[in-house]
């Protein structure tokens, strides 16, 4: 269950074995199960770690374009995606 489904908290995962096996396990007792297979909880992270120089470049980025009206018109944001103008793949 924690391989498939990294986001699972021990206590749904505590339930589901109990429910399964009908003996009661604690989340503690998971956790060491779970660190000794090598497996061990993180944190996403909520920004890149960022030096001193992507900071200077990022502002000189944004100073370089400070000053554009039109020229954003121009520019397509994405997220990375694969875009298709001339068909369509059947991915999105």
């Amino acid at each position: 269950m924690a391989v498939t489904d990294r986001s699972v908290i021990l206590q749904t995962m505590a339930q589901h074995i109990e429910s399964v096996t009908h003996h009661s396990i604690s989340a503690r007792t998971i956790r060491r199960r779970l660190q000794q297979s090598g497996l061990s909880a993180r944190r996403s992270l909520l920004g890149l770690p960022l030096t001193q120089n992507h900071r200077r470049l990022r502002r000189y980025w944004c100073d370089e374009r400070t000053m554009w009206a039109a020229e954003w018109n121009e520019v397509v944001f994405t997220d990375e995606s694969r875009i298709c103008l001339q068909h369509h793949d059947g991915r999105i």
